[in-house]
């Protein structure tokens, strides 16, 4: 089983992938980054590499800056009309970390937090850009059972509205299993 995240829309969204922080070169260069580690011997030691040297590879200077949002689909094959009032359904992927901060996990896993808060401000950038004044996109989270991601019905207790004029992301936000979150502008 995975949690699965959806973004859903009354007009298309772009997809792929947003907030990531990268440089792009060669293997050769990226090979020679970093310290050389003590009693560890280089992967192009062992293996010959050569082959590959001249292809492009992403770099990253930190976890966080790895951190970002996925957004792909729209899905065709899903019946989604029971979950969301929107017909554009979007698969959203919290890309390198998560959608669930604590204060916990600030202090016993900072790159953890990093990296989920990333993913949070990413996501609710993204909404901010892709939405007009007055509308709002719908949020929800399923674990999939097989090919069928949308098995059981949103906990309604769960349910809660996010105006995004007046949020602001604090030390503690999760996005649970089988919650429904709309999210106003």
């Amino acid at each position: 089983m995975t949690l699965y995240y959806y973004i859903a829309a009354d007009h298309e969204l772009p997809t792929g992938s947003f907030g990531m922080k990268k440089t792009t070169m060669k293997l050769i260069d990226a090979l020679k980054l970093g310290p050389p580690q003590k009693d560890v011997t280089p992967i192009h030691s062992i293996v010959d590499l050569s082959h590959l040297y001249e292809e492009e590879t992403d770099v990253y200077e930190t976890e966080e800056d790895a951190a970002g949002l996925y957004v792909s689909g729209p899905l065709q094959s899903q019946h989604t009309a029971a979950y969301f009032q929107h017909p554009f359904v979007y698969q959203i992927d919290p890309d390198g970390g998560s959608f669930c901060i604590s204060k916990q996990s600030r202090k016993h896993s900072p790159t953890a937090y990093l990296t989920g808060r990333k993913c949070l401000t990413q996501l609710f950038s993204y909404i901010h850009n892709n939405l007009g004044t007055g509308g709002f996109v719908e949020l929800y989270a399923a674990w999939a059972h097989g090919m069928d991601r949308f098995s059981e019905p949103p906990d309604r207790s769960l349910d809660f509205t996010l105006d995004l004029n007046t949020f602001e992301l604090g030390d503690e936000f999760e996005w649970k299993e089988r919650q429904y979150i709309m999210v106003k502008k």
